[in-house]
């Protein structure tokens, strides 16, 4: 059975490369090919994922030989809502599992239980950061 929240690999590989990242020193830079490794991932997805958190600032991107990225400011400032925003757009809290909504729309047979779920993952999203993260650990 798979999980009924669903995030993009995308966002997922996001928020768990910002993580591999922050846990290096402040001058340290982590490639691509090592966090792909870490994670067991395609390269060439990371890549445009990494991308798109350079493009937000989340992360700086260094070229070169000694290049790689790095966190750009303080874990601790850095929600999760952020990564997740960076990669997939705004977080959505839809109230139906479908797409498109199957039933007549006006009482769903699973009650508020999915709105409540999504609700839930929002809140957990914007009030954890990266350093929580990385201090759980």
């Amino acid at each position: 059975m798979s999980s009924i929240l669903k995030i993009s690999e995308a966002a997922a590989l996001a928020i768990h490369a910002c993580v591999i990242i922050a846990n290096k020193k402040a001058e340290s830079k982590t490639t691509t090919t090592s966090i792909a490794g870490v994670l067991k991932a395609s390269e060439a997805h990371l890549s445009k994922v990494m991308q798109r958190l350079a493009k937000a600032g989340i992360v700086d991107s260094v070229r070169g030989p000694k290049g790689g990225f790095v966190i750009n400011g303080k874990p601790e400032d850095i929600r999760l809502i952020d990564i997740y925003e960076a990669v997939d757009g705004v977080f959505r809290c839809n109230n139906c599992l479908f797409d498109h909504q199957s039933c007549d729309g006006k009482k769903c047979l699973l009650g508020n239980f999915i709105e409540n779920i999504n609700e839930q993952v929002k809140m957990f999203f914007e009030t954890k950061t990266l350093g929580n993260l990385i201090k759980g650990k």
